[in-house]
């Protein structure tokens, strides 16, 4: 207001590099308009500066794009486990074994599940920890970040597993999951905002984005991987997957069928 050096500061995340160079460029433009009237005898510059103020260091791309990579990699062992295992059981008549079986229906979509988990982590895993070290994480192995980041994938693989039992609980051609595959990765992958910003969708895809488990899964591993915060960060994205795995796992529970 004095117009004695005066200098303007934005603090950004700078996370998303997306939407803090485009805030960034904004801002910049609003300041142009504000030094266009001439500049008075003054002994210091009366334009206004502005600096950037980076909360976190630099992030490159290839460092954004690790949270979705791990979500794929989860995903990718989630379509070969779990529902669809059961259906090349049923093809090859396996499926008889579990039937004559006095355990619940509940219990056998559980177990079903529960293995198809174990492996969606383990490939979590390794690709968590060989992405955070190729792609320089800081301080990628340390014992809490660590045990964070496992209970994400954790969460995430069931949730993603019991979706997948639920699309698949009454199909018995082994051929059907195969041929969706490719649509699932798309309608899952790239809403989430793994490769760029939501809030740079359309509407239609924002809407697609807010009932996307990706979304969410994605959400608290770039909270955890590229800003190392703590579980309030994360808690809501926590509470939606584990919700959703609850509903996915109801619903298919009601839609499986005992029969041959």
């Amino acid at each position: 207001m004095e117009k004695a050096g005066p200098r303007l500061a934005l603090i950004e995340d700078n996370t998303d590099t997306f939407v803090s160079s485009t805030l960034s460029a904004s801002l910049s433009s609003l300041i142009a308009a504000l030094n266009q009237p001439p500049a008075n005898t003054h002994r210091l510059p009366p334009q206004v500066t502005l600096e950037t103020v980076e909360v976190y260091p630099y992030v490159p791309y290839i460092q954004y794009l690790l949270p979705g990579s791990i979500v794929m990699s989860v995903f990718m062992m989630v379509m070969i486990g779990g529902g669809i295992i059961y259906i090349d059981d049923k093809a090859r008549g396996l499926h008889e074994g579990y039937l004559v079986t006095p355990i619940t229906k509940l219990e056998l979509i559980a177990g079903f599940n529960l293995s198809g988990t174990i492996k969606a982590v383990m490939a979590g895993s390794v690709l968590m920890t060989a992405g955070s070290l190729i792609a320089g994480i800081p301080d990628p192995l340390a014992p809490l970040r660590l045990l964070k980041v496992l209970l994400v994938i954790l969460v995430t693989a069931f949730a993603l597993i019991s979706f997948m039992f639920l699309l698949m609980v009454r199909v018995t051609d082994p051929l059907v999951p195969r041929a969706i595959f490719g649509l699932l990765n798309t309608m899952l992958y790239f809403p989430s905002g793994a490769v760029y910003p939501r809030e740079g969708f359309p509407a239609w895809m924002q809407a697609i984005s807010l009932v996307d488990p990706f979304t969410y899964a994605v959400h608290a591993l770039k909270c955890l991987l590229l800003k190392d915060t703590g579980f309030a960060a994360i808690s809501g994205d926590l509470v939606v997957l584990i919700t959703f795995s609850i509903a996915t796992m109801t619903v298919a529970t009601l839609l499986f069928r005992r029969t041959l």
